[in-house]
């Protein structure tokens, strides 16, 4: 009976370290995703914002702000991936953005230039008006069939040490 107790103590504190495991897998794994420019191989969309003005620059780094803002945190047995940055969902998700309007503007040889509402102030710029904006879905954070089969893989691993 003491090797099924021994045995049931490995299995009770490889769990543990199995969630951390997962844990560091999934978050190195979304981090990868900016990297690439894709979620698991599934390429995202550029925004015709993105065309214009940043061509062949990265998805969703302007600052890195995002990337960096993933975290995770354990809930029991549960892993939870969160970002504190407001617009991590509309990206992760996609949908649509009701753009309020007001955002000044100028067009210089054919090119519109938005320019922020702070540094507009007091200056007589034309105005946007209230729009939609259609943000496409570039996931970054979430569960994926390759995901999954990568942490079976880092599971069996340490189960198969622990038995060894």
């Amino acid at each position: 009976m003491n090797n099924a107790l021994k045995y049931i103590e490995q299995l009770e504190d490889a769990f543990q370290n199995i969630i951390k495991d997962v844990a560091v897998l999934a978050a190195d794994e979304f981090d990868k995703n900016f990297k690439k420019q894709s979620f698991f191989g599934e390429k995202w969309k550029p925004s015709d914002y993105v065309k214009r003005t940043r061509q062949g620059g990265s998805l969703l780094q302007k600052t890195g702000s995002l990337r960096r803002s993933i975290n995770y945190n354990f809930k029991g047995d549960k892993i939870v991936f969160s970002s504190n940055i407001t617009y991590a969902e509309i990206h992760n998700e996609g949908g649509i953005i009701k753009h309020p309007g007001g955002t000044a503007y100028f067009k210089k040889k054919g090119k519109t230039t938005w320019e922020s509402n702070r540094k507009a102030s007091g200056e007589d710029y034309p105005r946007t008006k209230a729009h939609d904006i259609n943000m496409p879905q570039r996931q970054f954070i979430g569960g994926h069939p390759k995901l999954d089969k990568m942490i079976e893989k880092e599971i069996d691993n340490i189960i198969e040490k622990i038995f060894k």
